[in-house]
């Protein structure tokens, strides 16, 4: 240890803190010819002194001994954190193909259902696998919803929102258009059932739904 080099930190630190030898002495309950000891290299701080002078002049003991501040270190990615980021996504992954599945299902399954009926049937719910096959693809709807938004929450915890929204662009576009086929066949059925004399109307906006909504997700996965 360099007791001038030490010397010359603390008076450094002294002057940054504007204290004087006299007011820094008072703190530690010393005299003011010890500290001009110290900084002039003539003396050394007591090991009882070294921390409370440390945390008056804002550094650790390591440096006050050293004679100089040290660098912050590199901070480094730690393993266990990318593993997790890494998990998290495998999960996302599995999540969304459990929700595109429950999402298939009720826009086949009830969109056809809904789409014979408005064909054959004028009265709403007029069978009873009309209502089994409507209930399903319902809560298939809402299952594929609450699936993919747990999945999303669940990246916020290693990822930022903008970092989700990038990942996530293209699936969620891609399920929303898959959700809103069951939901439009279900009220263009309601439509239907109310006004049946437009039947030429129910089959033009019922393409042209599917056509806007083609168009906006085509749009949104060429970005």
């Amino acid at each position: 240890m360099d007791a001038k080099k030490t010397g010359a930190f603390i008076a450094s630190l002294r002057k940054e803190q504007k204290l004087t030898q006299a007011a820094l002495a008072e703190k530690l309950n010393l005299s003011n010819r010890t500290v001009s000891k110290w900084e002039t290299g003539d003396g050394y701080p007591d090991i009882t002194v070294l921390p409370k002078l440390s945390q008056i002049l804002g550094v650790s003991v390591d440096e006050l001994l050293s004679g100089e501040r040290q660098s912050s270190p590199i901070p480094e990615v730690k393993v266990t954190e990318v593993e997790n980021g890494d998990h998290l996504k495998n999960l996302f992954s599995v999540m969304y193909v459990i929700a595109l599945f429950f999402a298939l299902l009720a826009a086949v399954l009830g969109t056809l259902t809904e789409l014979y009926c408005i064909w054959a049937f004028s009265i709403l719910f007029y069978t009873h696998w009309e209502i089994i096959f409507a209930a399903m693809s319902f809560f298939a709807t809402l299952a594929a919803g609450l699936i993919y938004c747990v999945g999303l929450v669940r990246l916020e915890v290693a990822f930022s929102k903008d970092e989700i929204r990038q990942m996530t662009r293209r699936k969620t576009w891609a399920l929303s258009l898959i959700l809103t086929f069951f939901p439009v066949a279900f009220l263009i059925r309601l439509y239907r059932c109310f006004f049946w004399h437009f039947q030429v109307g129910f089959a033009v906006l019922l393409c042209l739904l599917c056509a806007l909504g083609l168009i906006i997700l085509y749009k949104k996965l060429r970005r």
